[in-house]
């Protein structure tokens, strides 16, 4: 009599293991689930608007300095600048020759080489600095 009283309880115990490992398997699905979705959410906003360059507004090329410092070169109609941000401010550094940027075919699921791009900015500013 106490040998089946013993089985059922190991049955109901096994039983009950079941059911907790599938609550646990679901739940992480779930949380799986909402990393995914929250990660397509933030790489849409850190990519921004795709059809910003129909717009008149384009930006370029980005460097960040520091976590919240960043230098932009941003092209408007047909001016070329320089500006830098920083946690609570946006600067105007200098206007950029436009022959400098020609313009570039860019494919809107690959992102440009900014580095370039940069160097050539550094080297402009240096020397338009340099012979004042």
């Amino acid at each position: 009599m106490t040998a089946a009283i013993l089985l059922s309880q190991q049955t109901f115990a096994l039983g009950s293991l079941w059911a907790d490992y599938v609550k646990t398997v679901v739940m992480l699905i779930g949380v799986c689930l909402l990393a995914v979705g929250a990660l397509k959410v933030l790489a849409s906003r850190m990519r921004g608007n795709a059809n910003a360059a129909q717009g008149g507004i384009r930006v370029l090329a980005t460097q960040a300095l520091e976590p919240r410092k960043t230098l932009y070169v941003v092209r408007s109609g047909s001016t070329t600048m320089l500006i830098a941000t920083s946690g609570d401010a946006v600067h105007f550094m200098t206007q950029l020759d436009q022959a400098d940027f020609p313009e570039e075919e860019t494919n809107s699921l690959r992102m440009p080489e900014n580095k370039p791009i940069f160097r050539k900015v550094t080297q402009l500013v240096r020397d338009r600095y340099a012979n004042q």
